[in-house]
């Protein structure tokens, strides 16, 4: 009953350090993968940085302004032309800056992602090493008692060997009193 006990526990912690496993590949997979991830949006953005581009509100702002001084100020046409060339080409450099700044906050994101798994790797490991160490034990513990059964059943063994050997000479009389057999042990001569 004890053993079946044993057993089970055993076998539960089995269990629960195969789910940590996959569970760590899993994650392990993910945090590569946002790796991966990273280098590449990295290198990415180290080429669109190479053109220096104002922040986008920046260029937001000076949209604004040309837009402003067209809708407002007499101009020749000429000018206006002008006014609206640079609009349209601030408008160009606009998209680059805001996608450059969105890669950059989904870098900012995908760092965050790789600490999380780290941090998730970390304590997976760690929950695993304790249920290495509780099944090392448990292990132990059973291969120790499964030796002291054996041993106690070879002492069981070697005794009842001993009780058969001087069983005829240990009879008691009938009225109480212990024979010789009884005190001493006779052993047998061997020829």
């Amino acid at each position: 009953m004890e053993e079946e006990g044993k057993h089970d526990e055993i076998t539960a912690l089995e269990k629960e350090k195969a789910g940590l496993v996959e569970k760590l590949k899993e994650v392990d997979r993910r945090y590569r993968y946002k790796m991966y991830e990273s280098k590449a949006l990295r290198e990415m953005l180290e080429k669109r940085k190479e053109i220096t581009l104002p922040p986008a509100s920046e260029i937001r702002r000076r949209i604004r302004r040309l837009e402003f001084i067209i809708s407002t100020e007499a101009r020749t046409l000429k000018q206006e032309r002008e006014l609206v060339k640079e609009v349209r080409n601030w408008e160009k450099k606009l998209d680059q800056a805001v996608n450059i700044e969105r890669t950059e906050r989904k870098l900012r994101f995908i760092g965050e992602d790789i600490k999380g798994a780290e941090m998730q790797v970390a304590q997976l490991e760690k929950r695993i090493d304790e249920l290495r160490k509780a099944l090392q034990e448990k292990h132990h513990t059973e291969r120790k008692s499964a030796e002291e059964r054996k041993l106690l059943k070879l002492k069981r063994k070697v005794e009842e060997e001993r009780q058969k050997e001087s069983e005829p000479f240990m009879q008691k009389e009938s009225d109480g009193r212990v024979g010789l057999g009884e005190i001493c042990v006779i052993k047998k001569k061997e020829k």
